[in-house]
């Protein structure tokens, strides 16, 4: 069984966040993972696509929902200025009937081993929720599906979503170890590496994790 999460990205300190957070009763974790960046992890009953344009609004900042689900598919939604810039797909078609023409051929457009071709592949969407300078064409081939290490890749795409979103979040300088989980992870004391239970920002009450182990 693959792996399953959602959270929030925003380009604002935990310092900045968590009081605006708290007034407008967001329930779940946070944690800093870059100089002026967040990661929300909203409970099971909140999905965060739905959180993320709510969240860039109140906060005043760029902001990415992210959804990671069965390691299968990454979806993103990139919101600035109170607009959704970006919907990115890793795998359109996934959670649908495939489409096909009157020859048999999918409509769904496809690359050279037969995987469907992402959409949204816009590098510059995500730059303004960078921590630092950005290697652009890493972070494109990331997004077109194309690992850099070959032991991440079958058939040159990525076999793993949630490896996928490491490599995008790692390419904007944030700590992508924070923002490849979500709050079940969490809930049940599986922390990402290098962080405590401690580190942990609760939002809304709920109940402070301990390690697994």
């Amino acid at each position: 069984m693959g792996t399953f999460y959602g959270n929030v990205l925003v380009a604002r300190s935990c310092a900045e966040a968590v009081p605006l957070l708290a007034g407008e009763g967001v329930t779940g974790y946070a944690l800093p993972v870059g100089p002026g960046h967040t990661v929300v992890f909203p409970d099971p009953d909140t999905s965060a696509l739905d959180l993320v344009g709510g969240l860039s609004e109140l906060l005043a900042a760029p902001a990415v929902g992210t959804y990671v689900f069965d390691s299968d598919v990454l979806v993103m939604l990139v919101h600035e200025d109170d607009a959704l810039r970006l919907h990115y797909d890793s795998c359109p078609g996934y959670f649908a009937e495939p489409e096909i023409d009157e020859y048999g051929n999918p409509l769904v457009p496809v690359d050279d081993v037969g995987f469907p071709a992402p959409e949204g592949v816009d590098p510059d969407a995500f730059l303004s929720l960078a921590a630092g300078p950005v290697d652009r064409a890493a972070l494109e081939s990331a997004l077109r599906g194309i690992p850099a290490d070959p032991e991440d890749a079958e058939d040159g795409r990525y076999v793993f979503a949630d490896v996928q979103h490491y490599d995008v979040m790692a390419c904007l300088g944030l700590d992508a170890s924070r923002l490849t989980t979500g709050f079940s992870y969490l809930a049940g004391g599986d922390l990402p590496y290098g962080t405590s239970a401690g580190d942990l920002v609760v939002l809304g009450g709920v109940v402070r994790p301990t390690r697994r182990g």
